[in-house]
């Protein structure tokens, strides 16, 4: 492959690249020079990147998008030149003088970017009141809108930053201001230490009349905390500046390694399009998010500001301090950040409590994923490809799988699993196999049948439990019908007792320790699968068994119950037997398992045949306690329709 490329380029033929860049050349550091006026539309800067050419070649190609190149210039050894270069797309070609050996070269570029106040991609601005303020939002590839680069997640290098601004303006970044400088027309030079090995869609800046909050000292290394916000805002920090600490020590403990940046700035962002962007040392965040009046502020809103603030910060060890090295396994950035905050906002809850929001989020994803829309991992070969890379089903279903992973082997040992993980890869890049290689090395799993199978295979599996106490070992069959999938099942039985067997084909009889009149086959409510229990299996496990599971087993339970029946797999009358178990005076004492009760007996009610209508509503209402619409009501709902005619 890079033969024919550097004979195209031999015979004067620029090959024209699509979407990756050829693997010629890697980034060894950055050099970025900027200057930003937030109220003007446009940018000024210069680049060195240091790059280390692995093969003989006479062009070098980076990627660029909406960028005015002025100049180009190239280094070898210390040697500077001008050289020809060309934009196509979204590239850019520097034309070497002559073909050039491996080794280190630099490269530099002037330019003039946009800033942008209608997108809220690469670097844009937006006002508020009188002030203007400028943001960057680059994942997945559009830092190259705000300077040329190695767009791709796979090419981490450090990077230094030098900014151009008002002096009456603050301007912040991935690392410290290490000087501050002031210079003629009342600007100032800020100049930024140098970052740790990033990959470009998470370096960072932020320009204007913000204010700064000091949130004190957080971590093992007691890194500075600060909460910056818009002018005139400081005071509705409050809440987010003394969440920091609690949220980073969990954090510090489960991974076993110490928050990797040299400070910690939340940034409150005006129109975010996300919840919050991880960027290492500068996690930006929307607004309404981070911020708060005190006089207006909630105990849900701070819970759920702590949520997201949970999510950003695991990212700074998965997705920051290990990135995936393409964008196929962006679920090792997302899904591990889903999964890990959850489990450190589960620690402010008591411990029975603990567990049900990851269960719901595997319930909540098994509904769409029945659907078999699309694998969790996907090809990206365009910019459109890219637009679905951060779906749903990376965050969810990632989340889901890593709960599953963490049941089957034990907590400790894929605890320890992921820290292999993590310090084998630290500032560099991981793969889905690195971490299958990682959990194998520590528990002695072979998890690739298991990962690989959920990680690109759509959809879910529906399997078929069958409890035979018959002959002198009681065992549980499972069958799945069409192509098998290769699952953990793990089964909690009567005498309390959870083991967890792998199963591979289409008919399993698994041995069970003892007799058992009931059984569940997804114990600790991980299992990402629709567990169909045959015969009088679910009449006799909510008799005998039912007020024995924990909570998120029964969450997974009615969770289970609502996808087979949505699927038609499960008849109505099969569920109406055992809802009264779940809802009503007498039902389940955990408020989301009662919700997800109430909510499928509600659903069921839009397929009750017309004939039996009335006397499903009396059931509900009896059931679930809701207090029934009068029929004499339906006047007024025809009404309605007439109307919009």
């Amino acid at each position: 492959m890079i033969g024919v490329f550097v004979s195209a380029l031999a015979a004067g033929q620029a090959p024209a690249l699509d979407f990756r860049l050829p693997k010629i050349a890697r980034p060894t550091r950055y050099q970025l020079d900027l200057t930003v006026v937030p109220s003007m539309p446009s940018f000024q800067g210069y680049e060195v990147i240091g790059i280390d050419l692995q093969e003989p070649s006479d062009v070098v190609w980076l990627d660029v998008k909406d960028l005015t190149i002025q100049e180009v210039n190239v280094t070898v050894g210390k040697i500077r030149k001008s050289v020809r270069w060309h934009v196509t797309d979204e590239f850019l070609a520097v034309e070497l003088t002559e073909r050039t050996r491996p080794g280190p070269i630099e490269v530099g570029i002037r330019y003039i970017g946009k800033l942008d106040e209608n997108s809220n991609v690469g670097a844009y601005r937006r006002k508020s009141g009188n002030d203007w303020y400028v943001y960057t939002a680059f994942t997945p590839i559009d830092a190259r809108r705000t300077f040329p680069c190695f767009d791709e997640p796979g090419y981490k290098a450090p990077w230094e930053m030098v900014l151009h601004v008002k002096r009456d303006e603050v301007a912040v970044s991935n690392a410290p201001a290490v000087s501050t400088i002031d210079e003629a027309d009342g600007m100032k030079r800020v100049t930024f230490a140098p970052t740790q090995p990033l990959a470009s869609e998470v370096v960072a800046f932020a320009v204007g009349p913000f204010d700064v909050v000091d949130a004190g000292v957080a971590g093992q290394r007691r890194i500075p905390v600060r909460i910056i916000t818009p002018r005139g805002r400081a005071t509705e920090a409050a809440a987010a500046r003394t969440a920091t600490p609690e949220i980073l020590n969990r954090l510090e403990q489960y991974t076993g390694i110490p928050y990797p940046w040299e400070k910690l700035d939340h940034l409150a962002g005006l129109e975010l399009p996300f919840g919050g962007i991880e960027n290492p040392g500068l996690i930006v965040y929307g607004d309404q998010i981070l911020l708060a009046p005190q006089n207006q502020d909630t105990q849900p809103r701070q819970r759920r500001m702590r949520e997201v603030m949970a999510h950003e910060l695991a990212h700074q060890w998965f997705g920051n301090l290990v990135t995936q090295a393409w964008w196929d396994d962006v679920w090792l950035s997302e899904g591990f950040a889903t999964w890990l905050g959850t489990k450190i906002s589960d620690l402010e809850l008591p411990a029975f409590e603990r567990g049900l929001a990851i269960t719901d989020v595997r319930d909540r994803i098994l509904l769409s994923d029945s659907l078999e829309t699309r694998p969790l991992r996907l090809e990206m070969h365009s910019r459109k490809d890219t637009e679905v890379v951060y779906d749903i089903i990376v965050y969810l279903k990632g989340a889901s799988i890593l709960e599953m992973l963490e049941d089957w082997l034990g907590p400790e040992r894929f605890q320890r699993a992921l820290h292999r993980y993590l310090t084998d890869h630290q500032f560099a890049t991981g793969s889905s196999e690195d971490l299958a290689r990682a959990i194998e090395e520590e528990t002695g799993v072979d998890v690739r049948p298991v990962l690989f199978g959920f990680l690109d295979r759509s959809g879910a599996p529906i399997l078929r439990f069958t409890l035979s106490t018959m002959g002198q070992v009681p065992k549980l069959e499972v069958e799945q019908d069409g192509r098998p999938w290769i699952v953990p099942v793990c089964i909690h039985v009567e005498s309390g007792e959870r083991q967890c067997r792998q199963v591979s084909d289409a008919h399993v009889e698994l041995p069970l320790p003892q007799v058992s009149t009931w059984s569940w086959p997804n114990a600790y409510g991980s299992g990402y699968y629709r567990s169909f229990l045959a015969g009088d299996g679910l009449e006799t496990l909510m008799e005998k068994g039912y007020n024995l599971l924990e909570e998120p087993e029964r969450l997974a339970l009615v969770g289970d119950l609502e996808g087979l029946t949505v699927s038609g797999a499960l008849p109505a009358a099969a569920v109406m037997k055992i809802l009264p178990e779940m809802i009503g005076i007498s039902g389940d004492p955990e408020p989301r398992v009662e919700s997800h009760a109430n909510a499928l007996a509600l659903q069921l009610a839009l397929i009750s045949p017309e004939a039996i209508r009335g006397k499903y509503a009396e059931w509900v209402g009896k059931t679930t306690r809701m207090p029934l619409i009068k029929p004499e009501q339906a006047w007024s709902m025809e009404e309605f329709f007439r109307d919009k005619q």
